[in-house]
């Protein structure tokens, strides 16, 4: 049977999961790298909404027509729309009321919860994987290196930044290290450890024509992540390849001998940072961590964070504070090197201890849940092709970031599309 409305509905996904891999990434907005988080939202929003709007009227014409849809309902859908549940009760019945809906501060509420389950349902069921949104996101990630390595260089291409400043000004200028088109580098290490594995794995598991140009962007994606110096990005590619390389080598037998490397590999790292001898940096706090010991200090005052957001977990257990509360709850002060000036912490910068405090316990399983049935999904769907294992592993990369970073409206969305694409049925690979 001819599904006409379907097809048409099918056909506007498509073009917004271009647009959203495509051209979110390299927008910015007009008001350089201070209103950059506002600019993505709306970005998002408005994509979201104009997308919704005609994919649903399309399906509800063809209904009226005599069409009949069969939903693919997977047990992830199920533990997201659990997630989209509780998150909801929290707000409904948070302390903080109406702002729970957008957010105290950087559009992290109820709303963007919505629009990301939003996108990740529509795309799983409405989507298939396709050859041409890895390339849509492995040129956009070669546009937004391109401008960072100039940025780096101490240019400005754009004027994204405060004028007469550049990205070396970086906590002495502005409050903030700014690079490429993400904003802060932190979030765009996030951004690199989606693209970068999403291009590289897929170029190096493809047969088809020009594909191999893909290991391009990749390439750009792991040189700027050493170059723009966030470690937790370094980390998370690391643990990220440790994962992925059993999983996307297609030989079983290979597959189990790279485990047993992966395993080895990890076994000896965390042994040598139990052993390391060193009194400072990174390896060092990881070091303290292994053995107990978390200093307020660590991670750039993570750890003074962390235990704050172990306090708040405790207020409010099961359902939080409400979706978007954190920098309401949180309220941590330090004096920062801009002028002497207070800065008031309003993130977890873990993503995960954000959803514990925002959304409870319940929530935060939901989350984790869904990510767990999309992890078997990915082994499962492992040999379909080169498209699935570059999805789990640009996934795999993106959520180990996740444990320090901030988790916002300028990198999250892509990782619900993609997440709705891992969890969407094959069709073709054009």
């Amino acid at each position: 049977m001819d599904f006409p409305f379907l097809n048409r509905a099918r056909w506007v996904t498509d073009k917004y999961i271009l647009v959203m891999v495509g051209l979110f990434p390299l927008f910015v907005g007009f008001h350089g790298y201070g209103a950059i988080t506002a600019s993505k939202f709306w970005f998002f929003a408005i994509a979201t909404g104009l997308w919704l709007a005609a994919a649903l009227t399309m399906l509800a014409c063809g209904l009226i027509r005599g069409e009949r849809y069969r939903m693919d309902v997977r047990p992830a859908h199920l533990a997201v729309g659990l997630f989209l549940a509780v998150s909801g009760v929290s707000a409904m019945t948070s302390d903080f009321g109406g702002q729970c809906l957008v957010g105290i501060s950087r559009y992290t509420g109820y709303l963007t919860d919505l629009l990301c389950a939003a996108a990740f349902f529509g795309v799983s069921q409405l989507a298939a994987p396709r050859r041409r949104y890895v390339w849509a996101m492995g040129i956009s990630a070669a546009v937004c290196c391109g401008i960072s390595f100039l940025q780096l260089l101490g240019l400005d291409p754009l004027w994204f930044y405060p004028e007469g400043t550049n990205y070396y000004d970086k906590f002495v200028a502005y409050n903030s290290a700014f690079l490429g088109t993400i904003g802060n580098t932190g979030l765009l290490a996030a951004y690199l450890c989606l693209a970068g594995p999403l291009t590289a794995v897929y170029a190096l598991l493809s047969h088809r024509r020009g594909d191999w140009l893909l290991i391009v962007p990749g390439g750009m994606c792991l040189a700027l992540l050493v170059l723009c110096d966030v470690d937790a990005g370094v980390l998370a590619l690391l643990g990220g390849a440790l994962i992925a390389v059993p999983v996307v080598i297609q030989k079983e037998r290979a597959a189990r001998i790279a485990g047993c490397v992966s395993g080895g590999t990890a076994a000896v790292g965390l042994a040598a940072l139990w052993f390391w001898p060193g009194k400072s940096g990174t390896l060092y706090e990881m070091h303290q961590v292994l053995h107990g010991h978390l200093a307020d200090e660590f991670g750039s005052h993570r750890g003074q964070i962390w235990k704050r957001c172990w306090q708040l977990f405790q207020e409010k257990p099961w359902l939080g504070g409400g979706p978007g509360t954190a920098p309401g709850r949180i309220l941590i002060q330090w004096t920062s090197g801009v002028r002497n000036q207070t800065v008031q912490e309003d993130n977890a910068h873990n993503v995960y201890l954000g959803h514990l405090i925002d959304v409870g316990l319940l929530g935060a399983a939901a989350y984790i849940g869904a990510l767990a049935c999309s992890a078997v999904t990915w082994i499962k769907r492992r040999h379909d092709g080169p498209i699935y294992p570059a999805l789990g592993s640009a996934m795999v990369c993106y959520l180990i970031q996740d444990f320090f970073g901030m988790g916002l409206v300028l990198t999250a969305p892509m990782l619900w599309v993609l997440w709705g694409l891992l969890e969407s049925a094959p069709e073709d690979d054009g």
